[in-house]
């Protein structure tokens, strides 16, 4: 023990301070019996303020029996109580009322001092010391939730950290991981890994952004994206690394799918021919695909820019394109539009561009992506479409729409229009005779002479089938006539087709524009007129009046009407007898159609059959005849001793003939009538016949089974041979009225009938004349040997209710002639 002037209390007093540790005595009453000025300086009272108080009645701690805070106050004075010395942590209060922690010692002393005392308490202020390990835990707290793997490794690569992100990334947990090398990570690419991060460490930097590929536990490849930065010892010296590890695998592969879709984009590009280009704005960079630099003509290197792009554009598209790449500046954010380029080789191009924008917060565009897509074969497409809608394609001339919109523009502009409706007479028996395709052929041929005919700046169109319109403006009427006599002589010329000269008529109905007059209205008008002109025998021109329109409908309204023809029973049947050329006794009706239209009065049949069969509507109203003939004509069997034996001719389309159920819809009309199937004649046109070579062999088997009979009319036009005349097993020819009409006038027309009569005989075939008008025809018939006729000589149609008292006024042997 030391001296009265080195006391150990005081000497170590002195010592803490310097160092501000407080240091207070106690005597067994915990009065205060020292206070150095250490302690004046961390709890605010000066010595002569504390010396003899109890340290409770300073407010410094709470007011226990102890130096200490609630319990451990309590533990602390046991603590003391058995002997023992007390140190740690606890809360205190400045003078001010500041609460602050300290870190203290209480001591028992023992023996003597200069001061009496029998505790000591040391403490010091580690409020500072406290933060810093808040702080500590914090980070560690911030390291271990972190979702990234935190590892730290010494010099020589063995881990010496290793937090939770690390375990769940890589599976190891930190006792498995800690005091290994590294290499338990890395794979064999990572070979060189450690030398490389050293030598960039080596100027005390981080290394960022190093992505590579590191094992996990279970054996998987996980690609990972580094940081590093040196870890440096007391004495400023590397001591090791930290590296911070973040799993990049699923960017990787969104990376590498984001890749090949790009390549499928550029490849899809390529097969489409649409080629992209995208500008950055705020770098100025620019990057365009291969199919657009293919699409502009670029070479390999070379770069584009507006300017570039503006030069290849075509001189009238260039405004447009400015247009648009301002609108789009002014951030519109999306441009739609085509345009023309004239690339380095001179080539000529259409694109399509779709222009969109990223645009910033102000709405100033940041990023432009456009997207070009070469139209050139689109626009060459349409253009051939909208000539292919306005045009014929067969003449090549302007169609129906077309002719329209032009009358109606020139109406429009009061420009005093004609219009010339040109329609060919009897132009289904030509076609008939010829073949369609020759048919073609010939319209083609009156096109080019129609073109020839009217003067330079008319117009003329097909408005379908063998109807022509001729559209001229400022022509009077007299001027309009003579263009319809320059287009019929035209015509009269023969036409060269297949080595036959084939002779035309036209009808020709002209309209002059009204004031109330629209282009619908005058081709109705013309349309009708022309009819007037073709119901006057044709090869003549009629000049629409307005009452005709109560005398004589257009085409497009008898279509319309038509329709409706048989709904309104306005359709009719008319028999014309047939005779035998001897007795003169009926031996059959031919049943003849009728149309009597309410308004426009008798319909002539080469007027609206053509219709009819162009439409389909010839199934229909072919049905309803044969139902209609066949019932009347089995009736006047029944119930008329004249006519019990007559049969039925009835006329058959070809339409009709090639449907599937033209069997069913006959055994069906027979059925119906109860008419004997032997008392059916079936009537086919020969040219018909020969039109439709590849006739259906069920269809004549399913006739014969049935057991009706099938005619050959207008035979002698179509050229058929024996050998397919037996295979359709005929029963009948009816000889043409043209070879009738040459009997008497020179030996041409006797000679065909002879024919006509052998072939007959040889396939055991009947025969009947048409069209037999005179008592010379009726006499050069029966010497020919001829045994059946029918034509104006013994009657026209009749109704058939005047049928019976035409057979009552007509005896056997009788000869007048009755019209």
């Amino acid at each position: 023990m030391a001296g009265e002037h080195h006391d150990d209390l005081v000497m170590q007093s002195l010592l803490l301070d310097e160092i501000g540790q407080s240091v207070i005595g106690l005597d067994d009453a915990w009065q205060i019996t020292y206070w150095n000025r250490a302690s004046e300086r961390l709890y605010g009272f000066s010595s002569t303020e504390v010396l003899g108080l109890k340290i409770t009645e300073l407010g410094i701690i709470d007011s226990h029996d102890g130096p200490g805070q609630g319990a451990t106050g309590q533990e602390i004075v046991d603590r003391l109580a058995r002997g023992r010395d007390w140190a740690g942590e606890y809360w205190v209060r400045h003078r001010t009322g500041r609460e602050f922690p300290v870190h203290a010692t209480l001591s028992r002393i023992r023996g003597r001092h200069t001061v009496p005392v029998a505790v000591v308490a040391i403490s010091k202020d580690i409020t500072d010391r406290k933060h810093s390990e808040a702080i500590l835990r914090r980070l560690s707290a911030m390291v271990e939730s972190s979702g990234d793997a935190i590892i730290g490794a010494d010099l020589t690569g063995t881990i010496t950290s290793w937090n939770a992100g690390a375990e769940r990334m890589f599976g190891w947990s930190a006792r498995e991981a800690v005091g290994r090398n590294y290499s338990l990570l890395t794979t064999r690419e990572d070979a060189n890994l450690g030398d490389m991060v050293a030598s960039r460490m080596e100027s005390g930097t981080f290394v960022r952004g190093l992505e590579t590929r590191w094992r996990a536990k279970d054996g998987t490849y996980l690609d990972v994206d580094l940081t590093v930065s040196p870890v440096y010892g007391q004495d400023g010296s590397q001591i090791g690394a930290s590296a911070i590890a973040r799993d990049i695998t699923e960017i990787q592969r969104l990376k590498a799918a984001a890749t090949a879709e790009r390549e499928r984009l550029l490849a899809a590009q390529e097969m489409a021919h649409v080629g992209s280009v995208e500008y950055d704005v705020s770098t100025g960079e620019r990057w365009h695909s291969e199919e657009f630099a293919r699409i502009f003509g670029l070479g390999p290197d070379e770069r584009t820019s507006r300017q570039s792009i503006l030069e290849l554009t075509h001189p009238e598209d260039r405004d447009h394109v400015r247009q648009e790449w301002k609108n789009l500046d002014d951030g519109h954010g999306f441009a739609d539009f085509e345009y023309r380029i004239i690339r380095a080789d001179g080539r000529h191009r259409w694109l399509h561009s779709r222009i969109r924008t990223m645009n910033g917060a102000d709405g100033k565009p940041l990023r432009f992506l456009d997207t070009v897509l070469d139209i050139t074969e689109r626009k060459k497409a349409e253009k051939v479409l909208e000539w292919q809608a306005r045009h014929d394609a067969l003449t090549r001339l302007p169609n129906r729409y077309m002719l329209t919109e032009v009358l109606q523009g020139l109406l429009d502009q009061s420009a005093r229009p004609v219009v010339m409706f040109v329609d060919v007479d009897r132009f289904k028996l030509v076609n008939d005779g010829i073949g369609h395709e020759a048919g073609d052929t010939i319209l083609v041929l009156l096109a080019e002479r129609l073109r020839n005919a009217v003067r330079l700046g008319d117009m003329v169109g097909r408005f379908g089938g063998d109807e022509f319109v001729v559209v001229g403006e400022n022509l009077t009427m007299r001027g309009a006539k003579a263009i319809a006599g320059r287009i019929k002589a035209a015509t009269r010329n023969p036409f060269e087709v297949d080595g036959r000269q084939i002779y035309l008529n036209v009808s020709v109905g002209i309209a002059v524009a009204g004031p109330d007059d629209t282009a619908e209205s005058m081709l109705r008008g013309a349309d009708a007129a022309m009819y007037r002109a073709k119901s006057a025998g044709g090869d003549s021109s009629a000049v629409y009046e307005v009452q005709m329109t109560g005398q004589a409908a257009g085409r497009l309204d008898l279509e319309s009407d038509l329709r409706l023809a048989l709904q309104r029973r306005e359709l009719l049947l008319e028999y014309q007898p047939i005779v035998d050329l001897r007795s003169e006794v009926t031996v059959g009706f031919e049943a003849l159609l009728r149309w009597h239209h309410p308004e426009h009065g008798p319909i002539m049949p080469d007027v609206f059959i053509p219709i009819a069969e162009e439409t389909g509507l010839i199934l229909p109203i072919g049905t309803w005849v044969l139902q209609e003939a066949l019932g009347q004509v089995e009736q006047w069997r029944r119930h008329l001793p004249e006519a019990a034996n007559v049969y039925a001719a009835v006329n058959i389309s070809g339409r009709q003939f090639v449907a599937r159920d033209f069997p069913d819809v006959v055994d069906a009309a027979v059925r119906s009538a109860g008419i004997d199937p032997a008392a059916v004649n079936l009537e086919i046109t020969e040219t018909v016949l020969m039109d439709q070579p590849g006739l259906p062999k069920e269809t004549l088997q399913r006739l014969i089974q049935l057991g009706v009979g099938l005619s050959i009319d207008d035979f002698g036009t179509g050229y058929s041979s024996l050998s397919y005349l037996k295979w359709l097993s005929a029963r009948t020819l009816k000889i043409d009225r043209t070879f009738v009409e040459e009997l008497g006038r020179g030996p041409h027309g006797a000679s065909i009938i002879e024919l006509v009569l052998g072939m007959a005989d040889n396939l055991s075939l009947n025969v009947v004349a048409e069209g037999v008008e005179t008592l010379d025809q009726v006499n050069e018939l029966r010497r020919l040997g001829v045994r059946s006729a029918q034509g104006y000589f013994w009657s026209k149609s009749m109704p058939s209710d005047r049928v019976p008292d035409w057979l009552d006024t007509l005896p056997p042997g009788s000869r007048r002639r009755l019209a």
